[in-house]
């Protein structure tokens, strides 16, 4: 036996976990007999580019957290890819349309803003209609048809359920320093985290030591890694080849003078009567 010890940070994570999701056998049966549905978002967006599409992930969300808050990209901003595969072909569809076309092995992907050690995941909403769960989520949960929730350890929380019932919905909220949401709490999802895809790929079992740091580290797991001595080489190998290095997600801030969301404190404010906090991080739109 062997043991390995290593940094990943988010965007590394990621990179890893995006890999590990179209090695699925799960996701190969899909993309040769069904359909893929594969949801906007930045870890969705590293999956795209492994299927050989050239985007920027910051710019393939609606909601994001970024700048130090919750917030909402400006629509002329976003830079998409395909949504609806069938076959491995991209097709003119949306993801209800294709459920509707109903296949057993086909596969949706989504990712999430929060998991825990219990199995559940947790989706932040902000839109007044649920945004992209209530798309696909009733055709799943009569049907059970996989749903692979890509999401790296960053995103772990105590508990998703406690979570959703402290956050209570945009209404609840007296003052939001950013969109106002309130959170899905799911428990139907496969969870697929960096552990995960090391053991998937590489038949290594992964332990968090710490979290956390500085000078880009921030939001980073180092990692101890234990197996055979050739699997533990070739982990090491291939995060040197194809991981480490992965530049962070560049962020996408909404404009405050355009914002949609009557419940952020910054909603509708000019650039020269945003706060301070937000000038000294040069965001201040």
């Amino acid at each position: 036996m062997m043991k390995a010890t290593f940094v990943l940070t988010p965007a590394e994570a990621r990179r890893l976990i995006a890999k590990a999701v179209i090695q699925t056998p799960e996701f190969q049966k899909a993309w040769k007999d069904a359909y893929v549905l594969l949801a906007g978002g930045t870890t969705n967006a590293f999956i795209a580019q492994e299927l050989g599409y050239e985007v920027e992930p910051g710019l393939c969300t609606v909601g994001s957290s970024t700048d130090g808050m919750l917030c909402v990209t400006e629509p002329s901003s976003r830079k998409g890819f395909p949504n609806v595969f069938y076959k491995g072909q991209p097709v003119d569809k949306k993801m209800d349309e294709a459920l509707q076309d109903y296949h057993t092995d086909t596969v949706i992907i989504k990712g999430a803003n929060a998991f825990d050690q219990d199995g559940h995941v947790g989706v932040i909403t902000s839109g007044f209609n649920g945004g992209t769960v209530p798309s696909f989520i009733g055709y799943m949960t009569s049907k059970g048809l996989k749903w692979i929730c890509p999401v790296g350890y960053e995103k772990m929380v105590p508990s998703v359920p406690a979570a959703s019932r402290a956050l209570g919905g945009a209404s609840h909220i007296d003052i939001s320093m950013g969109a106002d949401p309130g959170l899905y709490c799911l428990s139907s999802a496969d969870i697929l985290t960096e552990a995960d895809a090391i053991r998937q790929m590489f038949h290594c079992d992964a332990k968090v030591v710490c979290a956390g740091g500085i000078g880009g580290n921030e939001g980073a797991h180092y990692w101890a890694v234990d197996g055979e001595e050739a699997d533990v080489k070739a982990l090491v190998e291939f995060l040197e080849k194809n991981i480490k290095g992965e530049p962070a997600v560049k962020g996408n801030k909404g404009n405050c003078a355009n914002c949609r969301y009557p419940g952020c404190k910054y909603n509708g404010l000019k650039p020269e009567e945003l706060p301070e906090w937000m000038k000294k991080r040069g965001i201040e739109k």
